[in-house]
């Protein structure tokens, strides 16, 4: 008995040594870590397209000084983070409510404004961003029970392996293939995709309200900029011909609200799948928004 629970007790030490730094490193999914950071100063919002494409680190070292930190990257997925209700309490969570002078890059294009269903019935009022109300614990033991599926013993080996890496600033970093070939097979699967959603979404006056109560959360708080990231071609055109007034609705809201609006859509960096910016053309794009970011 005594050997049993030594070599049972020596399982257990093992196990917690091993899984302690992935847990407290935020590497459990790639979307933990930003729930275990204390509260930010500045944040980039949107979806997997700004959890890949906008790089905190980059935007920070080019504008030292200029606004309030931390910067963190709290763009989660088109299935998470959305424009609606739930995003927002989720944002006002996660920032301190003393700043002032943040900087706020809100990413927006045609799929994070739309809804499938009824106006008023938001989908992500169901996960993490919609139920989960601390968002700046270390260890966040609310996520980990609620929304972490893997079997525990799992977590440190498959941190080890995984092709998302999520740093302490929020840019989700994805290493994988990027030859012509994986490239073009990806971005015509991910085309099908966005097809299927386009023949089933509309644009949501509910989500364009919350995207008007974000913006003027924001302004309280500091620098709000609309940003638009670039995307490949087919899938440019797919967003043109399923909401052809988009940019122009974007360049509206700006106005409203006094805001730059900085489109990049159609730019040509390098992505993965038609839809996320590669790794190197991340940090390009990153370099070229902090340039445009600096006051004229």
């Amino acid at each position: 008995m005594l050997l049993r629970l030594l070599l049972l007790g020596t399982a257990g030490l093992l196990g917690t040594t091993l899984l302690a730094p992935v847990v407290l490193k935020g590497g459990v999914d790639a979307f933990y870590g930003r729930f275990t950071t204390p509260p930010a100063g500045s944040l980039v919002l949107g979806t997997s397209r700004a959890a890949q494409g906008i790089r905190p680190a980059v935007l920070a070292a080019r504008l030292a000084g200029q606004f309030e930190g931390p910067l963190l990257n709290y763009a989660f997925t088109l299935t998470h983070s959305p424009y609606g209700p739930a995003y927002l309490r989720s944002i006002q969570r996660k920032l301190r409510p003393e700043v002032r002078n943040g900087l706020f890059i809100v990413a927006v294009d045609p799929w994070s404004l739309s809804l499938t269903g009824p106006e008023g019935a938001f989908p992500e009022d169901n996960s993490f961003i919609g139920q989960l109300h601390q968002v700046s614990q270390n260890p966040n033991l609310a996520y980990l029970t609620r929304y972490q599926t893997k079997p525990l013993y799992r977590l440190p080996l498959d941190y080890a392996t995984a092709t998302e890496r999520l740093h302490p600033d929020g840019w989700l970093e994805v290493n994988i293939g990027t030859d012509s070939t994986q490239v073009v097979a990806r971005t015509a699967r991910k085309l099908q995709d966005y097809r299927r959603l386009a023949a089933s979404q509309r644009l949501s006056a509910g989500r364009l309200v919350a995207l008007r109560q974000t913006i003027k959360f924001l302004k309280q708080h500091g620098r709000v900029v609309l940003v638009r990231l670039p995307v490949g071609p087919s899938l440019l055109r797919l967003e043109q011909q399923c909401q052809p007034g988009f940019d122009q609705l974007m360049r509206q809201m700006a106005a409203d609200y006094a805001l730059t609006y900085l489109d990049y859509s159609a730019r040509p960096y390098a992505t993965t799948d038609g839809n996320h910016l590669q790794r190197a053309a991340s940090t390009a794009f990153s370099q070229q928004l902090a340039a445009d970011l600096i006051p004229q």
